[in-house]
């Protein structure tokens, strides 16, 4: 099955090359856009696609929005589910989010906490305390989209400065 594919597996694979070069000429082309996708970079979690993405779904951060605002679209902030004082159900995150935002932040926060002790020991002590790890992951999603927002508005990198309790 793999050998009659092959070939087209191999055209895939070329076409997926030249849009990736195509997307990256077009961030190195516009300075404002590069500088942004530069600075996302320096946030632990986000790469390449995950720079370009929130670039695209924010059109380059021209509208000042919040870290709240883009949590909120990308579907990481849990709200309160209630009607007056009938129904109290647990906090839920909103069903119209951004699916594909919110796909690419969860395999950053798992990135992120294999290869940045901050995160790792975040997921670590909340696992300890019994919090559901979905919900932990959730928490570093937010994390992510936090420091995203700020690095661009303060227009300066990411800088780390964790330091873990011995």
């Amino acid at each position: 099955m793999e050998q009659a594919h092959k070939t087209a597996i191999e055209g895939i694979k070329k076409s997926i090359e030249k849009i990736e070069d195509r997307i990256m000429s077009i961030v190195q082309e516009d300075e404002a856009i590069f500088t942004n996708y530069k600075l996302l970079k320096t946030v632990p979690g986000i790469g390449h696609q995950v720079a370009v993405y929130l670039i695209c779904c924010t059109n380059n951060f021209c509208n000042k929005i919040s870290g709240k605002q883009l949590a909120c679209y990308a579907g990481v902030v849990p709200f309160e589910h209630s009607s007056g004082i009938s129904i109290k159900g647990r906090n839920r995150v909103y069903r119209m989010a951004n699916k594909d935002l919110k796909k690419l932040l969860h395999m950053a926060a798992l990135s992120s906490i294999v290869h940045y002790e901050e995160f790792r020991s975040y997921y670590e002590r909340k696992k300890a305390e019994g919090k559901h790890s979905m919900s932990i992951l959730n928490a570093i999603r937010n994390k992510i989209i936090l420091r995203a927002v700020a690095v661009i508005n303060e227009k300066r990198p990411y800088v780390a400065n964790y330091k873990a309790a011995n």
